[in-house]
């Protein structure tokens, strides 16, 4: 574990609104910024950034804390794991430890592994004809084949693997990696007799593979196993290169496949990009909203299609993303589509999408059904302006009284908030309140450290109810006084709620806030005093324990006595 200096080294040369509003898009509010948190689907931005102390923390799921925390939180990496990435954007050396080394070197071995790998799928793709027939025929020039890196994967058993292992890759790790497979016989290459596609992720680095069977075998495509490096839902196919394009047009094209992502950028629509061989995730929402806002489906036009595409807005419009839809006509896909209409016919496609009122109503039900489905799509967008004009448009589309749109969607977003609220808690969500008093004098204590001195011999670390705001105090009460130092010493809920208080507007008033909190305090733990007592002196009553009981009751008339 690096020292603390080392880690407020990191800090200072990162500052933190820079760093979040690469992952969220932040807008300035006062002395802070704000923004929807990635962490929870809100509606109401509750994320609030300080450049001044340097942290985050969101209102309305509680977390907080600095650079690190948001790295481990968001991108799920281990803390060793976001303070070596944070060190080397900021350019400071750290001492390895062996295990973190074990871990980081396992990493690279799948990672050269890999660039290996890709070495050979592409030598094989330029000696095999038959490959390099199949994707002519399918409209994917030389120039789109090196774009992408495609290459082939031989039919015989274990080419690949021959080939690794003379470049001195262990069986067993290039089994780890998922390349090949144990099976009765023996180990075989995973991907055999397929179009390889790499999957790369954002720096460019190359941590899986899809494959595409040329041969008509089962499955049509393959994708590598999640490994170390690779988890299919955080990955996006062809954002590595469309990033650039999508920042600069300012809408991501969401289409279904490999394929479909390599015609569109062939014909100048490099802003594409797909998931792997699954649905979209929350993950792949929060992922583009990293660079836009606005994203567009552009997915098959059969019926399969249209269920997938209503299944990826919903999860998109939960991320924040402001969605909109291609409509191909029926049995087209975007890759036949450009292949027959060319760039220019996509265009036009393109400058006139489908909201998502208008996508429903191409659905072949009855005005009731489509109601019912559009609304509980329009309550998952985080704008309530946004949601109120598509009610309204909703109601002008299927010609009923928008006072009865409007009931039917405060129904739906009734039922869903209901459904929150008695669901079990989800990680992440708030779900205590934490006594005010104590709450108070811990940020009086950070905003007034000189106060610390009347507090001692006062109260103590047993007088608090939460255990958060205890531990906090022992911390004061131990000298630690300088809040980065503090924030340093505490993880999970003790993190969270010092970025919390840390954000509140300071007391106008601090003496008087400080006496009431004592006052507060003190009170509450008399009466847990007395309550205590009066059970005792009970207990000793129904006993006929009389020496007992006379000293109990002076100890009670003692309390009270100082209470008053």
């Amino acid at each position: 574990m690096p020292s603390d200096s080392v880690l407020e080294e990191i800090k200072t040369r990162i500052d933190i609104v820079d760093f979040i509003s690469e992952y969220v898009h932040l807008k300035h509010a006062g002395q802070n910024w704000k923004g929807l948190c990635p962490f929870h689907a809100e509606k109401t931005p509750s994320f609030t950034v300080s450049p001044s102390k340097q942290i985050y923390h969101c209102f309305g799921c509680a977390s907080g804390g600095d650079i690190f925390s948001f790295l481990v939180r968001y991108e799920n990496l281990s803390f060793p794991e976001a303070v070596r990435a944070l060190a080397k954007r900021a350019g400071v050396e750290l001492k390895v430890s062996q295990k973190d080394a074990a871990r980081t070197g396992e990493k690279e071995i799948l990672l050269n592994m890999h660039r290996d790998a890709l070495v050979f799928f592409q030598q094989q793709l330029a000696r095999n004809a038959k490959a390099g027939e199949y994707l002519n025929k399918r409209g994917i020039n030389i120039e789109a084949q090196k774009l992408f890196s495609l290459g082939y994967a031989l039919k015989t058993w274990d080419a690949l693997l021959t080939f690794l292992v003379r470049k001195g890759h262990k069986a067993e790790m290039i089994k780890k990696a998922g390349l090949v497979t144990q099976g009765t016989k023996g180990i075989y290459d995973t991907f055999r007799d397929r179009i390889m596609f790499p999957i790369y992720d954002l720096k460019g680095e190359v941590i899986a593979f899809g494959g595409r069977t040329i041969s008509g075998d089962d499955p049509k495509y393959l994708n590598s196993p999640e490994t170390l490096i690779f988890n299919k839902g955080r990955v996006l196919y062809g954002l590595h290169r469309a990033k650039e394009a999508i920042k600069k047009t300012g809408q991501a094209l969401f289409m279904e496949g490999y394929i479909d992502v390599i015609m569109a950028h062939m014909h100048g629509f490099s802003n594409s990009v797909a998931p792997l061989g699954t649905a979209l995730t929350p993950e792949h929402g929060k992922l583009i909203k990293r660079f836009v806002e606005d994203a567009t489906l552009v997915f098959d036009g059969d019926e399969a299609g249209m269920s997938a595409a209503k299944r990826a807005a919903n999860v998109l419009l939960e991320s924040g993303l402001n969605v909109r839809i291609l409509s191909f006509p029926d049995k087209e896909d975007p890759d036949s589509f450009l292949r027959k209409k060319g760039a220019e016919g996509f265009r036009k496609l393109l400058d006139a999408p489908l909201s998502i009122v208008d996508f429903f109503m191409l659905q072949k039900k009855d005005r009731r059904m489509i109601a019912h489905e559009a609304l509980e799509t329009i309550s998952r967008m985080p704008d309530n302006v946004l949601q109120g004009q598509y009610v309204k448009m909703l109601s002008e589309k299927l010609m009923i009284n928008e006072i009865f749109i409007r009931e039917e969607f405060n129904k739906i977003r009734n039922l869903s908030a209901r459904t929150v609220q008695t669901a079990a808690p989800k990680p992440g969500l708030r779900t205590k309140t934490r006594p005010s008093e104590e709450v108070s004098l811990i940020k009086l204590l950070l905003q007034l450290p000189e106060t610390i001195g009347k507090v001692s011999g006062v109260i103590s670390e047993g007088d608090f109810k939460d255990v958060a705001t205890r531990t906090i105090f022992k911390k004061i009460m131990g000298g630690l006084t300088d809040f980065n130092e503090l924030l340093s010493t505490c993880e999970g809920e003790e993190k969270d709620f010092l970025t919390e208080i840390s954000l509140r507007d300071d007391f106008d008033n601090p003496e008087k806030g400080f006496d009431d909190c004592i006052k507060r305090i003190t009170g509450n733990k008399r009466k847990r005093q007395l309550q205590e007592l009066q059970g005792k002196i009970q207990e000793a009553e129904s006993r006929k324990d009389f020496k007992l009981l006379k000293l109990l009751q002076a100890q009670h008339q003692e309390i009270t006595r100082k209470k008053g």
